[in-house]
């Protein structure tokens, strides 16, 4: 085989190349187009109604007692997610991991301030469901570590066919006298050794 002989053998492999190239882009392209039109359509062909109830149960019956006690000086929001209520970016950690730890879990109420909005605390109702271990975070006293190392009270109740408002006070003071006695971390860089 001569070079004339393989140079256009080159170009003939090259220009097959850039064909099955183009090709693959214009195929993914039609995919994307085409997947898009069926999301259209299938928005188009749901109907939605509304709920008959925001809350029912524990969750309601825990909403309003925690409205009674606290509504006039605090927010009640139910249902909000732990990455809503705590940062991540803290220090040199691993930020992403820090992240998951937290990503797609939520706490049942969080009491804020009126003014400043700030959240006070973070209560979580006990479900009766058994919390995979596959998805670090996701149970209670996980999350209680998460809250405790933000300085903020985690209250989990657990007696939730029992809820009454001296025992919601009892678990509120015991907590907020727990974490009251938490040592803030020291600010600013660390002493070099």
């Amino acid at each position: 085989m001569n070079f004339e002989e393989w140079l256009s053998a080159d170009r003939i492999f090259i220009t097959v190349a850039v064909i099955a190239t183009l090709l693959l882009f214009l195929v993914s392209v039609l995919i994307g187009v085409t997947t898009r039109r069926r999301q259209r359509e299938a928005m188009d062909r749901f109907k939605y109604r509304p709920r008959k109830h925001l809350m029912v149960g524990n969750s309601k019956q825990c909403f309003q007692i925690l409205n009674n006690l606290f509504g006039q000086k605090f927010y009640v929001i139910p249902e909000v997610s732990l990455s809503s209520l705590l940062s991540h970016k803290v220090g040199v950690q691993d930020r992403y991991t820090a992240y998951r730890f937290i990503d797609g879990k939520s706490v049942d109420f969080v009491l804020c301030n009126k003014q400043s909005l700030r959240p006070i605390c973070a209560i979580k109702l006990e479900d009766g469901i058994q919390n995979d271990e596959k998805d670090p975070g996701s149970d209670p006293h996980n999350m209680e570590k998460f809250f405790r190392s933000a300085h903020i009270p985690f209250i989990y109740l657990t007696k939730t066919q029992h809820l009454t408002e001296d025992y919601i006070i009892e678990e509120f003071s015991r907590v907020v006298y727990e974490t009251s006695k938490i040592q803030p971390a020291p600010r600013g860089r660390r002493p070099k050794k």
